[in-house]
C-alpha cells in the first residue's frame, strides 16, 4: 500500500477539496437528506473561507487525493483542543484502514493538543464505531437535525 500524505490547502486546491468532500459526503446527504448542515452541499467559496482560517488538509494516497480533514486549535482554560470538521474520504477508499491512519498521522502532528473534539451522525454505526475504536467518548451533546439524523459530540484526551 502507498503510504498516505497530508498535504496543506491552499484557495488554489479549493475546487479539489470541494470535488473530493460532494463525492465523500454525497451518500450521507442521500440518506439522511440534512440540507442545512451537509458538507456535501457546501460551495467552493465556503470551502476557501474554512481553507483560509484552519488547517485543511488534502489526504494523498501515494499521489492520488482521495479525501481532506480539517483541523481547528482552541484554548479552553488553559488545554489546547483540536477540532476536526469534517474528515472525508471518497467511497471508493472506504474500509481500507486509510481513516485510522489518518488520525494516527493527526495524532502525531499536533501533538499539542490536550483533548480532541468532533461531531458525527449518531444514527451513522460505522462512523461512530471508527471514532469509538480510536479512543473518542460521547460527550452527551446532541443537535436534532431531522427525523432522520442526529449529530453527536465527541471528544479524547491525550
Amino acid at each position: 500500500m502507498n503510504s498516505i500524505r497530508l498535504v496543506k490547502a491552499n484557495a488554489e486546491k479549493a475546487v479539489l477539496v470541494h470535488r473530493l468532500q460532494r463525492e465523500a459526503f454525497m451518500p450521507l446527504y442521500e440518506r439522511y437528506r440534512d440540507d442545512e448542515t451537509s458538507p456535501a452541499l457546501e460551495t467552493v467559496s465556503r470551502i476557501t473561507e474554512r481553507i483560509s482560517d484552519s488547517d485543511f488538509l488534502v489526504i494523498y494516497l501515494g499521489d492520488t487525493p482521495m479525501g481532506g480533514v480539517r483541523i481547528r486549535r482552541f484554548e479552553n482554560d488553559g488545554e489546547v483542543v483540536r477540532n476536526i470538521s469534517p474528515l472525508f474520504i471518497i467511497p471508493q477508499y472506504w474500509d481500507k484502514g486509510i481513516g485510522s491512519e489518518v488520525m494516527k498521522v493527526l495524532f502525531d502532528t499536533y501533538s499539542d493538543a490536550d483533548k480532541w473534539t468532533l461531531s458525527t451522525i449518531e444514527e451513522d454505526e460505522r462512523n461512530c464505531h471508527f471514532y469509538e475504536k480510536l479512543g473518542f467518548v460521547r460527550t452527551g451533546t446532541s443537535t436534532v437535525i431531522n427525523e432522520r439524523m442526529t449529530i453527536i459530540g465527541y471528544e479524547k484526551r491525550c
